[in-house]
């Protein structure tokens, strides 16, 4: 493609990448599920001061594709994309991937989430020295399906729980890179984390918070000590997180992820009236050595 050129995507061109977005997102085979599926959320999240880094192609005038980059406090790079209009895919994908490579130097690790059925990512990401991790299965609790909670609530975490909760994190996600610390670092508007507890031991907790793009509540971790399973604690830690979600903080639903070496708790979800939206799959590559060191 002799006419393509490889931009940072410019505040007048958020309109035109939400709906390229768009687009993309609400076909199975050209789905990418870090990003939004509603292009006026999408551009929203693009125009805040924390936006992920995105990079544009065009071929003349015509957007040919995009690849974004969201990248956390810890040096992690959460990729949005490849969003590829064009049909050479894999030239627009690779010279999207160069560029946003560039852009994120602090970058020491990257991970890209993909509908299973979207097989042009898939083979992009391998060529490109992705390893495919686990699958995982997206849900979603609709607002208007919010069952009644119909039992004491989950309390709020306090600094005396913060030890047991640490202690059953590490041992419910011994290997997982997601950590329990934000959110038992203080009060945030758009972050809870609700637990039960037997004196000073954590029995079980559940981690919550807003997102900007999907508008929805997250489910982000839960964690139940076996010595209480089965026993409706799981249910009550989710339908907790779920009440502050959808009628404190207005969310029109709440969703999580489960991955497939957690399958055991689709029941419980299922239970909780959670619906199963997509299945993706996970892919991860770690940035080159020399460049972790120069930026540590």
């Amino acid at each position: 493609m002799s006419d393509l050129t490889i931009v940072p995507a410019k505040p007048g061109e958020f309109a035109e990448l939400a709906r390229l977005i768009e687009v993309q997102n609400r076909v199975p085979e050209t789905q990418c599920l870090h990003s939004g599926e509603h292009a006026d959320e999408v551009e929203a999240v693009l125009k805040q001061p924390e936006a992920p880094i995105f990079m544009i192609a065009r071929n003349g005038d015509v957007l040919a594709g995009a690849f974004g980059c969201e990248v956390d406090g810890e040096s992690r790079g959460y990729l949005q994309g490849p969003f590829i209009a064009a049909d050479d895919y894999t030239t627009v994908a690779n010279e999207l991937w160069q560029a946003l490579y560039a852009a994120t130097p602090s970058v020491a690790r990257y991970d890209a989430f993909v509908n299973v059925r979207n097989e042009n990512a898939a083979a992009f990401l391998a060529a490109a020295g992705f390893r495919r991790s686990q699958g995982a299965q997206v849900y979603v609790l609709p607002a208007a399906s919010l069952p009644a909670l119909n039992a004491p609530p989950a309390e709020l975490f306090t600094d005396r729980c913060r030890a047991g909760v640490r202690a059953l994190h590490d041992l419910a996600f011994p290997d997982s890179p997601e950590t329990i610390e934000p959110f038992m670092s203080g009060q945030n508007g758009n972050r809870r984390l609700f637990v039960f507890s037997d004196g000073d031991r954590c029995l079980g907790y559940v981690a919550a918070s807003v997102n900007d793009n999907p508008r929805e509540g997250y489910i982000d971790l839960l964690a139940v000590d076996a010595s209480i399973r089965n026993q409706g604690y799981g249910r009550r830690l989710l339908l907790t997180a779920a009440h502050w979600l959808i009628e404190e903080k207005s969310m029109p639903q709440v969703g999580l992820t489960v991955l497939d070496m957690r399958s055991d708790t689709r029941e419980l979800y299922a239970r909780t009236g959670f619906q199963l939206l997509y299945s993706g799959v996970g892919y991860f590559r770690q940035a080159r050595n020399s460049r972790v060191e120069s930026h540590s």
